[in-house]
């Protein structure tokens, strides 16, 4: 009797810990809550997709591997904290989103054994990291699954206008909003730029949204927004993200 009810429970209960629930089903969740992160970030602050990765190697149990898979949406904004409340006033009910007494940290559970947290890494920016844990997986198998999108973003032509000599290392990561339309990001890094990130802007007759030495941020538009981040005293890398 022992024996028949434990094959029923295997094959009929729910999932009661995270290593029941292999890495397909949790990549979907950190896809939708990527998703619906980008879609609280409002006028004022402008939002990076990061592709999902997944690190194989990890141990669910002494003699079984698995794999872990994250994503990771960069927020640039004038008021850090501000926005993380707003996120964690934003998240569904389900979600359970604490935000520390401080204001710098968040908490949630995004479903599925998936944690969601987030932090205010910088005056300007806050990072939303969703992680799945150790699960068991064919990691090729789990990435393949998530669905791609067309994307109309062009980061090399922002790099065009800057007056880059060159333009190398574009990727493109997606995340599914709660419309159930995608969200992009496409980035590149150009090199020998010529011209401030304020020419993009003017070219594009965007509205800045943040404007320091490190970061310039703008919005083109409602469906649009654009980050040139200098990473040497001649080079850039541009993020495009199509909006929710």
């Amino acid at each position: 009797m022992l024996g028949v009810l434990a094959v029923v429970s295997h094959r009929t209960d729910a999932p009661t810990v995270r290593e029941q629930r292999d890495l397909a089903a949790a990549i979907r969740v950190v896809d939708s809550a990527m998703g619906i992160s980008v879609g609280q970030a409002g006028p004022d602050a402008v939002p990076v997709i990061m592709p999902i990765t997944v690190d194989e190697g990890c141990r669910i149990t002494p003699f079984r591997d698995g794999a872990t898979a994250t994503g990771v949406v960069r927020f640039f904004t004038k008021d850090a904290a501000g926005l993380l409340g707003r996120l964690g006033a934003g998240y569904p009910a389900a979600y359970e989103a604490k935000v520390s007494t401080d204001g710098k940290a968040l908490r949630a559970d995004a479903g599925g054994f998936v944690a969601l947290r987030g932090k205010v890494i910088a005056p300007g920016e806050v990072q939303v990291t969703v992680t799945t844990g150790c699960r068991p997986s064919d990691a090729v198998e789990a990435v393949s699954l998530l669905p791609e999108y067309p994307q109309h973003a062009k980061p090399g032509e922002v790099l065009s206008v800057l007056g880059a000599a060159s333009v190398e290392d574009s990727s493109v990561a997606f995340a599914r909003c709660p419309s159930g339309r995608p969200a992009t990001t496409a980035s590149a890094v150009g090199h020998q730029v010529t011209a401030g990130p304020a020419a993009a802007r003017e070219h594009d007759h965007g509205v800045a949204v943040v404007d320091t030495a490190e970061v310039y941020a703008y919005k083109r538009g409602a469906s649009e927004a654009v980050v040139v981040l200098s990473t040497s005293e001649r080079d850039a890398r541009v993020y495009v993200t199509e909006l929710c």
